[in-house]
């Protein structure tokens, strides 16, 4: 699998040097993104790279934004009607943006979305986050990646799955206390996991994050990308 980190900026992010959160997987046989907030449909095209699916982990805004202007492209360019697997609620909103816009999508909506995409297999567990929120768990048979999206740690749900997987890509919202808006700090995540890689970080704090990180830790920044 091919990891290309989107958008790596938490929803109070300033500025344009790290855009809101997306995360592109590739396989051999298929393209997904993981969340899609708002920059990732430029990065996207960008890179020339139209993706078969998006796995949303929650909807609060920064994590789905973006998703909107990428089917207005889609349907200039005539490709695809994408699949998006999310949490309920997310065809509430795409109809009400279907109202004055042409765009569409096959909408799959569960409690724990999941899906296969080609050769990449995808499925979900609760996260613990100030709305229902999911983490996913993403494999192409022989690699496994776990991506929190929004969660406060320690969850029991994210814990669990672990000791299977190859990495792990978490938010790191803060420094040391997010708690109260259900997101996990830098120190937290360095703490609770082996090498995480860092996403979600408000780009007015980065130089605090790095000297904060000191190898425990890879931070993310817009365009990284990783070969699992």
């Amino acid at each position: 699998m091919k990891i290309t980190f989107l958008g790596t900026g938490a929803g109070s992010t300033a500025g344009s040097r790290r855009f809101k959160a997306g995360i592109l997987v590739e396989g051999k046989e298929g393209k997904i993104v993981l969340d899609f907030g708002s920059g990732i449909n430029m990065r996207l095209e960008d890179m020339r790279v139209v993706p078969d699916a998006v796995f949303i982990t929650h909807l609060h805004i920064d994590h789905f934004s973006g998703i909107f202007d990428h089917l207005v492209r889609r349907q200039i360019d005539r490709v695809p009607e994408l699949k998006v697997f999310s949490p309920p609620g997310f065809s509430e909103v795409l109809r009400v943006y279907q109202k004055t816009n042409n765009i569409s999508a096959q909408v799959m909506e569960d409690h724990l979305p999941s899906g296969k995409i080609g050769d990449l297999e995808v499925y979900s567990l609760e996260a613990c986050h100030k709305i229902y929120a999911v983490s996913y768990i993403i494999t192409d048979g022989k690699r496994r990646v776990l991506y929190s999206g929004d969660t406060l740690e320690p969850c029991d749900t994210v814990l669990r799955e672990i000791s299977g997987v190859d990495l792990v890509i978490h938010e790191a919202s803060c420094l040391e206390n997010c708690k109260e808006w259900g997101h996990t700090s830098v120190k937290e995540a360095i703490n609770l996991f082996r090498n995480p890689v860092l996403t979600h970080v408000p780009a007015q704090l980065e130089g605090e994050v790095e000297n904060s990180v000191k190898g425990k830790a890879l931070l993310a920044k817009d365009g990284l990308s990783l070969d699992v």
